[in-house]
């Protein structure tokens, strides 16, 4: 016979699915994503205390008390019903890894030498400031693909560039050229990448995981980080951030624009990495976007967009850090995305449309630094990067997110992640 959590099983100890993830708050309650099952609730406001009470294990009659009827089968009956809807679990059901195919695993060691945990851990642990997602996905490329080999290979180019000393350390590490620890204070955790059970589907199901998880992210106040993939990730990543923020700007360093116009058709239909930043325009959220980079031939110039700024080429590396950001409203909070092709093909050759010119990598570098300190950055992409054996490009490619991240991260006085002052 099956004991319930409730009048049935009083003895019990209780605890909140660890898979849970509050999503938003509401006056008449609060709204919950399930990682485990992609099952969405919303409940109203007892239930929604009892289950962030519940975040701990508890006995339930420590938890009940000595209530009296109505009051005590009140309360049973609240608890029957979390658990029937698996929002809680009780003591003697296992708290397993996160299943599903869907679902990310966490690494044995993340990115930067950081600990791999699960979704609900990393949002929940308040000394966690940066949430790194991969995303092993390129349906959406149409030059060479190969870009979904690019989070895996991320990770262990990047402990050869900076790697915490312990799971847990927040020492940072010492930049000599700079004269400074490097994020220093700045808690990461990896929650591995968002996969398919045998390939991802264009425009599928994957990226509405992204999305989800993303959302999430920023919604506990906490820095999405995620590893690409073609650059048609960023579509669903940033509509997760527009989930919490209803205003948002994006930094776009690239060689293509990624769009010919604002578009608000249905993305699934035809999205790839060479136009979604259309339907970012195309969404009210995005008041601003600002590219960098840009070089591609065009059979036709682009319509002018007075939301949109175009600094060409390697324009922005030899204009003033004031002139740059005259184009970017500092009441406004920003994405960056990455697309590794903005840096010369000398420099970073490892991607699928490189193009002659762009970056070099003091010159990314410092341009990052300008405007993620000068900004409030609430996400970060890094796209395109392409392992094809040269060790080196990945090491370039993980220096450029380091040093976005710790611009973002430490670069003003109060922190942590997207909600900093």
């Amino acid at each position: 016979m099956t004991t319930t959590a409730g009048s049935k099983g009083a003895d019990r100890f209780l605890v909140t699915d660890p898979h849970l993830i509050r999503t938003a708050a509401r006056e008449d309650g609060a709204t919950y994503w399930n990682t485990s099952n992609g099952k969405r609730f919303a409940v109203g406001p007892s239930a929604a205390l009892l289950l962030e009470q519940l975040r701990t294990p508890t006995a339930q009659k420590a938890l009940v008390g000595p209530q009296t009827p109505p009051e005590s089968l009140v309360q049973h009956s609240l608890l029957d019903q979390l658990h029937d809807l698996e929002l809680i679990i009780s003591g003697t059901e296992g708290i397993g890894p996160v299943a599903g195919a869907l679902c990310p695993t966490p690494p044995a060691v993340g990115l930067f030498g950081c600990e791999g945990v699960s979704l609900a851990a990393a949002l929940n642990d308040d000394s966690v400031h940066g949430v790194i997602v991969g995303m092993p996905y390129d349906v959406g490329t149409t030059g060479r693909p190969g870009a979904r080999f690019g989070p895996q290979t991320l990770r262990g180019a990047s402990r050869t560039i900076f790697r915490q000393s312990v799971p847990g350390d927040r020492s940072g590490m010492y930049d000599p050229v700079r004269g400074r620890r490097v994020l220093h204070g700045v808690g990461l955790a990896d929650i591995g990448d968002v996969s398919a059970a045998d390939v991802h589907e264009r425009n599928g199901d994957t990226m509405d995981v992204l999305e989800q998880i993303v959302g999430a992210t920023v919604a506990a106040g906490k820095f999405p980080v995620v590893l690409g993939g073609d650059h048609s990730i960023s579509l669903p990543a940033i509509r997760g951030v527009l989930a919490t923020l209803p205003r948002l700007g994006i930094i776009h360093f690239d060689a293509h624009p990624d769009y010919r116009r604002p578009r608000t058709d249905d993305w699934r239909a035809s999205c790839h990495h060479g136009n979604f930043m259309g339907w970012l325009l195309g969404d009210p959220g995005v008041e601003r976007l600002i590219q960098f980079g840009v070089r591609q031939l065009l059979p036709d110039e682009i319509a002018s967009n007075d939301d949109v700024t175009v600094w060409p080429g390697v324009s922005a590396a030899t204009a003033t850090l004031d002139a740059v950001l005259a184009d970017l409203p500092d009441d406004l909070p920003y994405y960056v995305t990455i697309d590794v092709d903005c840096l010369d093909p000398l420099v970073m050759p490892s991607t699928g449309t490189p193009l002659p010119g762009g970056f070099t990598h003091a010159q990314l570098v410092d341009l990052l630094d300008g405007l993620c300190r000068a900004r409030r950055i609430v996400g970060v992409d890094l796209v395109e990067y392409m392992p094809d054996g040269n060790t080196l490009t990945g090491h370039v490619a993980a220096d450029i997110l380091l040093r976005a991240l710790d611009s973002s991260l430490t670069g003003r006085e109060q922190r942590p992640g997207p909600h900093r002052g």
